[in-house]
């Protein structure tokens, strides 16, 4: 049998789809059994939690709870209610709920120019953010950790130069100027707070400071703190403001090491809680998932836009959590039985929960709590006894809900009227319920590795077609008019040696050559190269910058193709039309070179004249887009009428 080019050509792009979906999903599957793997030393870890601990029953004891606020990003140029919420926050909402430990990962100040571009530290806001925990006096309340975001790095030379303003206007700074950890032993419950500060060093100006890198030294602190962790405490919470797949991977003895699996193999993990990708504009609120090692990494919707922070909890040896938006009250965590969603076995005590007496809620407010009630059928309800307020706790029979996924409804008023309620599915047969697969998608790849196989395909097809094109001898067939007519413009426009030279060439230089030259940290000149940047002697691998090229390639260089080809057909064919419909039909171009100039001026903006001037990949770029523009109208007669020729070849 004979197959067509058109059907080998989809059985050839099935198979790298169901090749690549294949892989996809491998990475991020979490249904991976972290305790069949490990069964003999998660069996021996969560038995002694369980000794430790012993029944969950309606004592106070055993229980310890925290606070999580990230990508506060004070501002004196936007938004004042940044502000004033945030102090609120402090004055308010942390004395009502009385956390042990407060986390701030990250971006605690916005470092970003009244025109949004431009970059640098800027004290007022610093002076802003100490102010307020200081006047507040939250820190005689509770322990406020906080750390280091990409924007609190923006413009740094080094750690210890005078904008660093971390250092001396954080809580932490001035003793714990990176990765740290703090021990906390309350009320029967040992917890490690682990902070992973992955800020570059030095830290340019953005956009090129979006990627988390852990120096081999930075990879040397971290392993003596896990190891005092280990030392110390039960249960490991690690803290940073970069998600996982925002860090690249450690450097040790010539051998990567994943921070994931770092992380994973230290005994008494159970959650890394980050900030950084702001929800994605709050289209995926709930980014939350678990690693094949079988801990959590949960990223907290950003306080700059959406006003949210986190209360979690460890109750018994189970961690439980939920995220809310300020001024929402009341607040409702349930502890026991905790969600099925983010069951932990092998890492925590879930033999505990069939075992239970009673059910455990955490509610809060900032007046008095009325009512906690509870219901499994959303019809009748049991009320709730408060035996240390905000626990609150049911008796329960645990064994009528021995198998499957159950639903538990909370329903808490306070003395204002104000109602919440929750829906709460857990199971206690290791039933599970699913992640949603976009957060996975987000927490669990490798942003360098998709950024970069992104600029590589882009680059390729950008190349591909034009070389293939210009290879074959006639126009090539398509059944479709519309696109059967783009397509021989693009093969006319591959046999002009003065335009596709350079097109093939610019494309070939930006992978190797540099993109810009200038003064990337004030007092510093750098280069940009789509592997990296080079700056005061020293390697930044930030994998950003293929994603930078990548706006550059889909936005300008591919599009311009179609364009100049458009415009190559003006030239031939439309030889005896009007001023303005020459005007209209080089309207494509016009738009294309007006999102040239947007972006070099905006490049402009970010990093200095300097570098705008020394640009090949925003500034002159302009120049060639010009350039070829003029060529492809201006074909000397002779090529025209050669061209023509070649358009009158049947298919």
């Amino acid at each position: 049998m004979i197959f067509s080019k058109t059907a080998i050509s989809l059985v050839c792009v099935l198979l790298l789809l169901s090749v690549f979906m294949a892989n996809l999903l491998k990475i991020i599957a979490t249904d991976h059994n972290f305790y069949a793997e490990n069964q003999s030393e998660g069996a021996n870890f969560t038995s002694y939690l369980g000794e430790k601990y012993g029944k969950i029953n309606d004592s106070p004891h055993n229980l310890i709870w925290f606070l999580q606020i990230s990508d506060i990003h004070i501002s004196i140029f936007r938004d004042p209610g940044r502000i004033s919420q945030f102090q609120q926050f402090c004055d308010s909402t942390v004395k009502k709920i009385k956390p042990h430990i407060v986390l701030a990962t990250g971006d605690l100040t916005d470092a970003k120019a009244k025109d949004n571009l431009g970059s640098s530290q800027v004290k007022t806001e610093w002076v802003y953010y100490y102010n307020i925990i200081k006047e507040s006096g939250v820190t005689e309340h509770t322990t406020w950790l906080d750390i280091r975001g990409n924007h609190d790095n923006f413009n740094i030379r080094t750690l210890n130069a005078q904008e660093n303003y971390f250092r001396n206007y954080s809580v932490q700074g001035s003793t714990n100027s990176r990765s740290y950890v703090h021990i906390v032993k309350h009320n029967g419950v040992s917890v490690a707070f682990l902070g992973i500060d992955a800020c570059p060093e030095p830290g340019l100006r953005r956009p090129f400071n979006f990627i988390g890198i852990l120096d081999a030294q930075e990879q040397q602190v971290i392993q003596r703190l896990k190891t005092v962790a280990e030392s110390n405490a039960d249960h490991i919470v690690w803290f940073g403001h970069y998600p996982t797949s925002c860090i690249l991977p450690l450097q040790q003895d010539s051998e990567k090491i994943d921070v994931r699996q770092f992380m994973g193999n230290t005994k008494g993990s159970q959650v890394y809680v980050c900030g950084h990708l702001h929800s994605m504009g709050g289209m995926v609120p709930r980014m939350y998932t678990k690693h094949k090692k079988g801990y959590l990494e949960l990223e907290l919707g950003d306080w700059k836009d959406n006003r949210m922070f986190r209360l979690a909890a460890i109750d018994h040896g189970l961690f439980s959590f939920v995220d809310q938006k300020h001024n929402t009250w009341p607040l409702v965590l349930v502890t026991n039985p905790k969600h099925a969603r983010f069951t932990l076995p092998g890492r925590e005590p879930l033999q505990l929960m069939p075992q239970s007496s009673h059910i455990r809620i955490l509610a809060f407010s900032d007046v008095k709590m009325e009512s906690v009630k509870i219901s499994f059928d959303n019809i009748s309800w049991m009320k709730c006894k408060g035996t240390n307020k905000p626990l609150f706790v049911c008796l329960w029979l645990p064994h009528v809900f021995k198998a499957g996924v159950h639903k538990l409804y909370v329903s808490a008023v306070d003395e204002m009227g104000r109602k919440t309620d929750v829906e709460h599915l857990f199971s206690l047969d290791g039933s599970v319920v699913p992640f949603e697969i976009i957060p996975r998608i987000l927490l669990m790849l490798d942003a360098g590795v998709v950024f970069q196989a992104l600029f590589g395909t882009l680059i390729m097809i950008n190349v591909l077609p034009l070389v293939i094109l210009r290879l074959q001898k006639r126009p090539p067939k398509y059944r479709r008019k519309y696109g059967r007519q783009i397509l021989r413009r693009v093969w006319l426009l591959s046999k002009i040696d003065r335009v596709f030279y350079p097109i093939v060439l610019y494309a070939i230089y930006l992978p190797l050559g540099p993109w810009a030259v200038g003064e990337l940290i004030d007092g510093y000149i750098g280069a940009i190269f789509a592997w990296g940047i080079l700056i005061k002697g020293s390697f930044i691998p930030e994998p950003f910058t293929y994603m930078y090229g990548s706006v550059q390639l889909m936005f300008v260089q591919i599009p311009l193709i179609v364009v100049l080809a458009h415009c190559l057909e003006t030239r031939l064919f439309c030889q005896n039309i009007r001023s303005y419909q020459r005007l209209l039909k080089n309207l494509p171009f016009i738009f294309i070179l007006s999102i040239q100039l947007l972006l070099a001026y905006f490049f402009w903006l970010e990093y200095g004249t300097l570098s705008f001037m020394f640009g090949p990949l925003r500034t002159w770029s302009v120049a060639l887009s010009i350039l070829l523009w003029y060529k492809t109208l201006t074909l000397p007669p002779e090529l025209c009428r050669y061209l023509t020729r070649l358009n009158e070849t049947p298919s």
